[in-house]
C-alpha cells in the first residue's frame, strides 16, 4: 500500500511535468518561437537550413548553379545571423498562430524575405550575383505530412487539455504525497522521495536518450533534443528533489553517508558492504560493459552528456546526504542547530531547481540580437511611450519633387536614423509626363486638401495637370503625394516595400508609420499587406501599458501603424487621434515655433498616450532649408522639446521635422529622458 501510493504520486508528478513543459515550449507562441530559434542555432540544423536556402535560390535562378559554393557560403553566413533568426522567430509565431486559430490550410514553417538577406550577404562578394537573387525568395524549414488541417485541429484539441493535465497532475501528486506523509510519517516521505527520484529520473534519462533512438538524421536529432532538453532538465531536477527528500527522511531514520562511498573515506558511517556491482553476475557485468562501450562508440557526445548530468546530480545528493548525516550524528564535532536538516534539504532543493531552470531555459533567453534597440542598448527596456523617434514630416517629399520637404528619400532617411515616417496616400494615374491626382476617388474633399497648402501650390499643381494632357483614362493606383500628385509622387507600394526591406535587414529597429490617408481603409490595409510590411506590424492594443522596444523586437512587431482619417476594421490600424496627442503644426516663422504656446494641445486633445511634436515652419508652397537649419539646430530644438515635455507631462515620442539633415536633429532627439 505504501509503495503503491508513492509510485502513483510520482507518476502523477511525471505526467504533470510532461504537460507543463509541453504547454511552455509547444503550446505557447513565444516558447515555441524560442525553441525553433534554439534549434536553428545548432550546427546540423543551421547547415540543413542553409542547404535548403541554397537549393531554393538555385531553383529560382538556375544560372547560379555553377556558383553554388559561393551561394552556399553566403547562405551559411546568413543563417547564423541575427536578421535571419528574427525572421525565423516571426515565422514560427505566424505558423503557431495559424494552427491555434484553427485557420491553417497547411502547417508549414516557411521563412519569407530571405532573398533580401541573401542578396545583402552576396553584395560584398559579388554585386552582380546579388542582383540576380529575387527578393521574394522563401525557404521552407518544415512541413507536416498528410492532412495538415486535421493535424492542426488535433494539436489544438490536445493543447487545450495540456494545461489542465499539468494542473491535475501536480494536484494529484500533492494530495498523495501529503496523505503518505500524514499516514506513515517519515517512512511515507522516504518512499515518496524514492519513487519521485526513480520515476522522474527515468523520465529524464528517456528524454536525453530518445532523440538518438528516434532518428539517425543529425539535424532532426538536434531538433528533438531542443524540444526534449527542458523536459530532461526539469525531470532531472525533480528527481534530485525527490532524492533529497528521501535522504532527509533517511537521515532521521538512520544516518546515510554517501561521500565516504564515493571517495573511499575510512570514516564511513556504516560497515562496508559488497557493492551492487560486486553482487551482479559476471555475465551481466560483461554485457553492461559491452553495451556501455557500444554506446560510447555510436554516440560519444550524447553518452558523455548523460554521464555529466548524472554526475552532477550524484554530487549534489552526496553533499546533501553528508550534511544531513552530520546533522543527525550525536558524535559529530559540530552539531547543526535545530532545524538545520530542514535548511540543508531546502538549500539542496533550491540548488537543484535553479540548475534545472538554467538548463531548461528558465532564466533570461539567449538574445536573438546584439541588444541595440533603435541603435542604443539603453532603449531596449524602455516602453514605446518612453522613447523619442526622429520623424520626417511629408517623408515622401524627396529632392526630386517640385516642393521638396526632405533632404533624401525614405530609404536614405531610414539609413540615417529616421524612425517615424509621416506620409500621405492618394489615388493617382501614371502618365508619360507625371502622375495626375484621381480627384474623383480622394476620400477628403478638394476644399479640405487645398486648405492645407497655399494658393500658389494649388495653382502650380493645376498648371502641371493641364500640361500632362491627362484625359481621365487609365488605371488608378495609390501614390504617396502631398495634396496633389502633380507636384511629386512615389508609388506607395514601392515605398512601403523599401521600408519592409529595411526592417528585414535591420531586425532591431522599431518604427512608427503615420498615414494621412486619402485612400479608403481596405485600400490602405491591402497596401501594407502587399508590401510585406504586415509581417512587422504591431498587433497589440495601442494603449498603455505599451511594450518595451525589446518586446516588440522579440515578437517582430516593430511597426506601429497610425491612420489619420479612416482606420477601418483592421485591429492593427489605429486612429491616430485616439493614440497620439500633438502640438500645433502651422507656424509662419521660427519665432512662432519658439513661442510659449507652441506646445499647446492640438488634434487628439489630451487623451492619447503618445505625443507628436510638430517642428517645422510652414513657408508654403516651398519649405526652406535655411529655416530648417535654424529650427533644427540643437540650441533651438532641444529647449522646445524639453518645454513641450514639461508642459504636456509626456515624452516627445515623435519629433517631426523638415529637412532632417539640416541642424542637429539626431543628436537633439536622441537625448531622451522621461519627463
Amino acid at each position: 500500500m505504501r509503495w503503491t501510493v508513492a509510485i502513483l504520486a510520482a507518476l502523477a508528478l511525471g505526467a504533470g511535468v510532461v504537460a507543463a513543459v509541453a504547454d511552455r515550449t509547444l503550446f505557447d507562441a513565444d516558447g515555441f518561437a524560442t525553441r525553433v530559434d534554439t534549434a536553428l542555432r545548432t550546427q546540423a540544423v543551421s547547415a540543413d537550413v542553409a542547404s535548403r536556402l541554397t537549393d531554393e535560390a538555385l531553383r529560382v535562378e538556375p544560372d547560379l548553379i555553377a556558383l553554388r559554393p559561393l551561394v552556399q557560403g553566403a547562405a551559411e553566413s546568413l543563417v547564423r545571423g541575427a536578421a535571419f533568426r528574427s525572421l525565423v522567430r516571426g515565422a514560427a509565431r505566424d505558423v503557431h498562430r495559424s494552427v491555434f486559430d484553427r485557420d491553417a490550410a497547411t502547417v508549414t514553417l516557411t521563412v519569407a524575405d530571405v532573398g533580401v538577406l541573401l542578396a545583402q550577404a552576396l553584395e560584398r562578394l559579388r554585386p552582380d550575383l546579388a542582383r540576380s537573387i529575387p527578393e521574394e525568395l522563401e525557404v521552407r524549414i518544415a512541413e507536416t505530412a498528410g492532412d495538415a488541417e486535421t493535424a492542426a485541429v488535433e494539436v489544438v484539441a490536445f493543447g487545450e487539455k495540456v494545461r489542465l493535465i499539468a494542473l491535475l497532475g501536480v494536484l494529484a501528486f500533492a494530495g498523495l504525497a501529503v496523505f503518505a506523509v500524514w499516514r506513515w510519517r517519515r517512512d511515507g516521505l522516504l518512499r515518496v522521495g524514492v519513487a519521485v527520484a526513480a520515476v522522474l529520473g527515468l523520465l529524464a534519462v528517456a528524454a536525453l536518450a530518445l532523440p538518438a533512438v528516434l532518428t539517425g538524421d543529425p539535424a532532426l536529432r538536434e531538433v528533438f533534443e531542443t524540444w526534449l532538453d527542458p523536459l530532461a532538465a526539469w525531470a532531472g531536477a525533480l528527481a534530485g528533489v525527490g532524492a533529497i527528500a528521501a535522504l532527509a527522511a533517511a537521515a532521521i531514520l538512520r544516518p546515510v553517508a554517501l561521500l565516504p562511498i564515493l571517495f573511499g573515506s575510512e570514516a564511513a558511517a556504516e560497515p562496508a558492504r559488497p557493492g551492487l556491482l560486486a553482487r551482479t553476475p559476471a555475465w551481466l557485468r560483461a554485457l553492461i560493459v559491452i553495451a556501455a562501450g557500444a554506446a560510447l562508440i555510436v554516440e560519444p557526445l550524447g553518452v558523455l552528456r548523460i554521464l555529466a548530468v548524472a554526475a552532477g546530480v550524484v554530487l549534489v545528493l552526496a553533499g546533501a546526504g553528508e550534511l544531513l548525516r552530520l546533522a543527525g550524528d550525536p558524535a559529530a564535532p559540530l552539531r547543526m542547530p535545530r532545524g538545520g536538516r530542514i535548511a540543508v534539504a531546502a538549500g539542496g532543493l533550491v540548488a537543484v531547481l535553479a540548475a534545472a531552470a538554467f538548463a531548461a531555459g528558465g532564466g533570461p533567453p539567449d538574445p536573438v540580437l546584439v541588444g541595440r534597440c533603435n541603435g542604443s542598448a539603453e532603449l531596449c527596456d524602455k516602453r514605446l511611450d518612453e522613447v523619442r523617434f526622429v520623424g520626417t514630416h511629408n517623408a515622401m517629399s524627396e529632392p526630386s519633387w517640385l516642393f521638396a520637404a526632405q533632404d533624401a528619400g525614405i530609404e536614405a532617411q531610414l539609413r540615417d536614423g529616421v524612425r517615424a515616417l509621416l506620409i500621405d496616400t492618394h489615388y493617382g494615374f501614371q502618365t508619360p509626363r507625371g502622375v495626375a491626382t484621381d480627384l474623383e476617388r480622394d476620400s477628403k474633399s478638394r476644399q479640405k486638401i487645398e486648405e492645407g497648402v497655399s494658393a500658389e501650390f494649388v495653382e502650380t499643381a493645376m498648371r502641371l495637370r493641364t500640361r500632362m494632357g491627362f484625359d481621365g483614362s487609365g488605371t488608378s493606383e495609390v501614390f504617396l503625394c502631398h495634396a496633389f500628385c502633380e507636384v511629386g509622387a512615389t508609388r506607395a507600394l514601392e515605398a512601403l516595400e523599401s521600408v519592409h526591406r529595411f526592417l528585414v535587414a535591420n531586425p532591431e529597429e522599431v518604427l512608427i508609420l503615420s498615414i494621412e490617408d486619402d485612400t479608403d481603409a481596405p485600400t490602405t490595409a491591402k497596401l501594407i499587406r502587399d508590401s510585406g510590411l504586415i509581417r512587422e506590424v504591431y498587433q497589440g492594443p495601442a494603449e498603455p501599458p505599451w511594450p518595451t522596444l525589446r518586446e516588440l523586437i522579440e515578437r517582430n512587431e516593430r511597426v506601429l501603424v497610425l491612420i489619420e482619417n479612416d482606420p477601418g476594421d483592421e485591429p492593427w490600424m489605429h486612429r491616430q487621434s485616439d493614440v497620439m496627442q500633438e502640438t500645433p503644426y502651422h507656424f509662419a516663422s521660427a519665432s512662432e515655433l519658439a513661442a510659449d504656446d507652441s506646445c499647446r494641445p492640438n488634434r487628439g486633445g489630451t487623451t492619447g498616450s503618445l505625443l507628436l511634436v510638430n517642428h517645422w515652419v510652414d513657408t508654403s508652397p516651398a519649405p526652406r532649408r535655411s529655416i530648417a537649419r535654424q529650427v533644427n539646430a540643437r540650441g533651438f530644438l532641444e529647449p522646445r522639446l524639453e518645454r513641450c515635455e514639461r508642459e504636456r507631462g509626456m515624452v516627445a515620442n515623435v519629433v517631426a521635422v523638415d529637412f532632417y539633415r539640416q541642424g542637429d536633429v539626431p543628436a537633439s532627439v536622441g537625448r531622451s529622458a522621461s519627463p
